[in-house]
């Protein structure tokens, strides 16, 4: 009985490892994608090489940027105040895991037939703005049934090592796709792929959650 709770906490938290690990890698592979059209745009509304062209892309990126940011700010504000609690109420931390990864499977998905500014736009706003309100309280909330052994030595290895990993993993995927010059689209398709995955392990994620939880009230 002792091994079997072992093992059950063992592949717990092995699972929400690897759910941050994926989480980071299809946000932050978003945002070069977001920036990356953004540019693009740019470039488009903008051409040219002279001074006057170059302060016009920049104030539109700048401006693009502003935008979003406050877009973003404001939304995981209003979800983390009036969303959140209902949703874990709603649906239990469990199901709650499933949102974000369904909006990011959905939205990429989407972004494959006709990437645009607003589309982009709004795929990222919705990405971030759960990614800070409800994915951040889910994750946190997935430690709270874990031993105190737990919550200072694992946990603080995935906030600090695995979503720095995630980073690093992410500048891979990046990497690898300009050297195959990969298009928007191309790189929406990776995204819904490693969030399609990510919904994968949120599934597993919560078949070990339960077996943890009939097993033992106190890993």
């Amino acid at each position: 009985m002792r091994r079997s709770r072992h093992l059950h906490r063992a592949r717990a938290r092995g699972l929400i490892a690897l759910f941050t690990l994926l989480l980071n890698v299809v946000n932050t592979t978003g945002e070069y994608l977001f920036g990356r059209y953004i540019v693009e745009q740019a470039q488009t509304l903008f051409p040219g090489g002279g001074a006057e062209a170059l302060a016009a892309r920049e104030r539109f990126v700048g401006q693009t940027y502003s935008s979003f940011y406050s877009v973003v700010n404001l939304t995981g504000f209003l979800l983390q105040m009036f969303v959140v609690s209902r949703v874990f109420k709603w649906l239990g931390v469990a199901r709650s895991l499933v949102v974000h990864p369904v909006v990011a499977v959905i939205g990429y998905l989407l972004m494959l037939q006709a990437p645009s500014l607003r589309l982009i736009s709004i795929v990222k706003v919705a990405d971030n703005s759960i990614n800070y309100s409800l994915s951040n309280t889910t994750r946190q909330a997935l430690w709270l049934p874990t031993s105190r052994e737990a919550k200072y030595k694992a946990k603080q290895a995935v906030d600090s090592f695995v979503v720095r990993a995630g980073d690093v993993a992410s500048a891979g995927v990046v990497f690898a796709g300009e050297q195959l010059a990969f298009s928007i689209a191309a790189f929406a398709a990776v995204n819904v792929a490693l969030a399609a995955a990510w919904l994968g392990v949120v599934g597993m994620l919560t078949v070990a959650q339960a077996r943890r939880s009939a097993s033992t009230t106190v890993v």
